[in-house]
């Protein structure tokens, strides 16, 4: 910045002699004032401190140290006593006593605060901290100086430290910016040194460290590197869309860059690899192995969905490529990579193997909607989909209606001691402690238990169990009794009732026509439940099992003389065994289900029926969200824009479908698919639909 002035000033000096005049007044005048100032002869204070000065600037320390301390003695409030100290703790840290140093440092700043001395001081404080591995504590102090007013030199100087303190921590980020700073505002040649430093840093940066820097750089040259190691970095990641991207806008921004022949030659490269087949849609399912019943139905609605479409007023050629996973995770990353070759727009599917068929999409950078309710799924990355009902969006539905819309708020679960039971309970419950309801009661069973009676008392009673992994929930804590853990049959677990884990995650069991259905309550025993009756303190009971167990339980609970309450149950429940089991004691059972076959809309009434037409069966979740996935994808792709896959992935983020058969349709920015669930209940031996309000 002085130097900035002083060649303005030399420029206006050249022009006219009363320019010279004017300038040299007005830029010397201070200095005009001070030497007509009488000049003070030096007096005795002088005189102590001067010898001790000199000494400290011929490098003589130790004999600098006894004058210093010399004159404190004489003068601890003199004029230069706050130079004193400060030197005092120079020549202590010079001989390693940081201690010491740090004494008479800390001496001087608290003396003299506002003494330049201070300044110097708090700098060689700094140094000591740095010295003495105290890095944390020396970059703070640097950065509350920063924040108030210092003169420019003392700013470089605390840039300096901090740029040294982060190199050393392999902080590349602030290393980076406090080059920077140093080499616009240092004098030359030490800029260039840390110009060079600042350029040797953006190699090391991530990209959340450019992103944080990005705003704080004012240099167009220096802006362009951070674009493509921004770009690289992308790459680096496997986000092909997103470098492709970047190197573009910076091939447009900064045409003459050096590395524009590299980015040339990537951004060729990543448009051949995005690139797709125009209207090409990769289909992944179990087509043989265990689960290729399911394949094959879903398949059924895909393809009933693209000959309806073919056969339409607008008609689009769209190419269906059909791979099997054969229910086998390597078979499925196979056939990504054999999708990715035909060069497919995007995969619907799979089932069972979409956890490793996902991971292999979103490293081959290919939009994948899958039909799974695997935890997380969608966490893998930026290109994968979920178009399915989840454990979670069926607990948030049930908890919004009973809450929300009856002004129900105690709530209690009776759940099959098994994941899959114990996992509804757990969403169930943070669910109710989120929406404002509280939990009153929770009791296990164990798979495959008949009589409930000791069950149905323990949760009857005013103590509930708590779970032992739950203890720490924001709710009631009351005492655990023991888990009954009788097992009446142990051919009655959820496992043995629903062997396929796709059964017991959608409910597709009870659209098999060959799936065993019992007309027989379970057996209770039937005695007196005592004089007192019993402390029912909650409105809704919820119980995640198969209807097999709950239509023993519904029974039982009227007998021990639990009514008056909502009882509420998974998409399991949708199941005309339920009905069989349990009919008369189910009337205020509510159940949720993403598709509802039987519904007064006449887009599933349509669907319904022309599934049934062709396949001489009735569709259920499964074809539903398949035909609703399939349409959605073709609308896309039938848009003449769209060539590249991560275009096709903004798309879909994007996308809103209104008329689907399992509802409208859009994405969540975590790309899970934002339903509004069916709320069922049973009315005499039939299924109706609970309006949404």
């Amino acid at each position: 910045m002085f130097s900035k002035h002083n060649r303005w000033q030399g420029v206006r000096c050249g022009r006219t002699w009363l320019a010279i005049l004017l300038l040299s007044l007005s830029a010397c005048m201070s200095q005009t004032q001070k030497a007509a100032e009488p000049v003070r002869p030096p007096d005795a204070e002088d005189l102590s401190f001067q010898p001790a000065e000199d000494l400290f600037k011929l490098g003589q320390l130790d004999q600098a140290l006894p004058q210093y301390s010399r004159y404190l003695g004489q003068y601890p409030e003199g004029r230069h006593a706050a130079w004193a100290l400060q030197r005092i703790g120079s020549i202590y840290q010079t001989r390693g006593d940081f201690s010491a140093a740090q004494a008479f440092y800390r001496n001087a700043i608290q003396s003299f605060p506002q003494s330049p001395a201070a300044d110097e001081a708090r700098l060689g404080l700094i140094d000591v901290m740095i010295q003495g591995r105290r890095s944390a504590e020396a970059v703070e102090m640097a950065l509350q100086m920063l924040r108030g007013e210092i003169p420019p030199k003392m700013r470089l100087d605390l840039w300096r430290r901090l740029a040294r303190v982060y190199q050393a921590a392999g902080d590349a980020s602030n290393t980076a910016l406090y080059a920077y700073l140093l080499s616009k505002e240092a004098p030359a040649p030490e800029s260039e040194t840390w110009r060079d430093l600042f350029q040797e840093n953006i190699m090391r940066m991530n990209a959340q460290s450019i992103q944080a820097l990005w705003d704080q750089i004012e240099d167009p040259q220096i802006q362009s590197d951070l674009m493509f190691r921004y770009a690289m970095l992308q790459m680096a990641e496997g986000k092909q869309g997103d470098a492709f991207e970047l190197l573009t806008a910076f091939r447009s921004a900064f045409p003459d860059h050096p590395k524009g022949p590299e980015a040339d030659t990537l951004i060729a490269e990543l448009n051949r690899k995005l690139t797709f087949a125009p209207q090409t849609l990769g289909c992944l399912l179990p087509l043989s192995g265990s689960h290729q019943a399911y394949g094959q139905r879903v398949l059924n609605a895909i393809e009933m969905a693209l000959s309806i479409m073919q056969s339409g007023e607008n008609p689009v050629a769209i190419k269906l490529i059909v791979k099997d996973t054969a229910s086998n995770d390597k078979r499925a990353v196979q056939e990504v990579q054999a999708l990715a070759q035909e060069r497919v727009g995007a995969i619907i599917g799979p089932i069972i193997t979409a956890q490793a068929a996902a991971q292999e999409a979103q490293r081959l950078n290919i939009p994948m909607v899958t039909f799974t309710q695997k935890a997380e799924i969608t966490a893998i990355g930026d290109y994968i989909f979920r178009h399915f009902i989840t454990p979670q969006s069926q607990v948030e539905t049930l908890v919004t209606y009973f809450i929300r819309d009856l002004g129900m708020r105690d709530f209690a679960v009776l759940y099959p001691n098994e994941p899959y039971g114990k996992t509804f309970m757990a969403l169930f419950w943070d669910e109710v402690v989120r929406q404002g309801g509280r939990m009153v009661g929770v009791e296990a069973y164990s798979p495959g238990q008949a009589d409930f009676a000791a069950t149905i008392k323990k949760l009857m009673g005013q103590q509930h169990a708590v779970p032992a992994d739950l203890k720490a929930r924001p709710v009631v804590q009351v005492e655990k009794p023991p888990i009954d853990q009788r097992r009446a049959n142990a051919d009655d677990t959820l496992e043995v009732v629903l062997p396929d884990p796709v059964a017991r995650a959608s409910g597709l069991f009870y659209q098999n026509p060959e799936q065993a259905r019992s007309g027989q309550a379970g057996s209770a025993a039937m005695g007196q439940t005592g004089a007192q009756g019993p402390a029912v303190d909650f409105d809704v009971l919820f119980i995640p099992d198969a209807p097999k167990a709950a239509g023993m339980i519904l029974p039982q609970l009227v007998y021990h003389d639990i009514q008056n309450v909502y009882s509420a149950g998974t998409n399991l429940w949708h199941s005309q065994q339920l009905i069989d089991m349990a009919s008369a004691y189910a009337q205020n059972a509510v159940m949720v289900d993403g598709f509802y076959k039987d519904s007064d809309s006449e887009t599933v009434r349509r669907f319904v029926e022309t599934y049934r037409s062709i396949y001489g069966t009735d569709p259920g979740i499964m074809e539903a969200f398949a035909f609703d996935t399939a349409n959605l994808m073709f609308e896309l792709l039938a848009y003449p824009d769209l060539h590249l896959r991560h275009h096709l992935r903004d798309a879909l983020q994007q996308a809103y479908k209104a008329d689907g058969v399992t509802g409208p349709t859009a994405f969540a920015p975590n790309r899970e698919a934002i339903k509004q669930l069916s709320l069922l209940r049973i009315k005499g031996d039939r299924f109706v639909e609970i309006p949404h309000p």
